[in-house]
């Protein structure tokens, strides 16, 4: 498989699995935390590794090491895997979906972005939702007729306080989800409700 976002929340666990169930890692891609994805390279022995940032190339234990969204997108198209697991943060997934369709490989998609900005273009049939609120609409929706749905919000750090005490919240309070533990960015966004839109 190709696991884009491997240190992640959903990557390490991701990688549990694919450990537990003896599925071979192609690829791993990783944004900034090289310490844990020199570990995992380590633990899965990758033939590929990209990293988000030129700079970061050469703190990596891999002698094949890319950088950038072209390299991930180039990797995808030349790979033998049949699975992309996308667990990126962000718009920064939607192009390696789409890649990743185009190839006819099956994508287990934690990243909703990719529903969001093209949902309507994507055949979803090749897609197996794998992040909590889209595994969860996901479900619901089998040969189910929906007349109506409402997405709720269920944590984030906030989730308890008064109004007039969010204005002087900082970003340490951001980072005490009250379920989860994950990386800042998407912690943050939960704290927001920047993940419900």
């Amino acid at each position: 498989m190709i696991l884009l976002g491997s240190t992640g929340s959903i990557g390490v666990n991701t990688l549990e699995v694919a450990k537990k169930f003896s599925i071979s890692v192609e690829m791993l891609v990783a944004g900034n935390n090289i310490d844990l994805l020199n570990s995992q390279i380590k633990e899965h022995h990758p033939k590929t590794v990209v990293v988000a940032n030129k700079e970061d190339v050469y703190k990596v234990n891999h002698p094949h090491v890319f950088y950038g969204q072209e390299a991930i997108l180039d990797v995808i198209k030349n790979s033998s895997s049949e699975l992309v697991v996308n667990a990126l943060v962000g718009f920064l997934g939607l192009r390696p979906t789409l890649t990743a369709l185009e190839c006819k490989k099956r994508v287990a998609l934690a990243n909703k972005e990719s529903l969001v900005a093209c949902g309507a273009f994507i055949d979803t049939a090749k897609i197996q939702p794998i992040d909590s609120e889209h595994f969860g609409l996901w479900y619901l929706m089998q040969n189910r007729p929906i007349e109506k749905m409402i997405i709720t919000a269920s944590g984030g750090a906030f989730r308890d306080w008064e109004i007039n005490k969010l204005q002087n919240a900082t970003l340490a309070d951001t980072q005490k989800h009250p379920n989860w533990s994950m990386g800042q960015k998407i912690t943050i966004d939960s704290a927001t409700m920047v993940n419900k839109i």
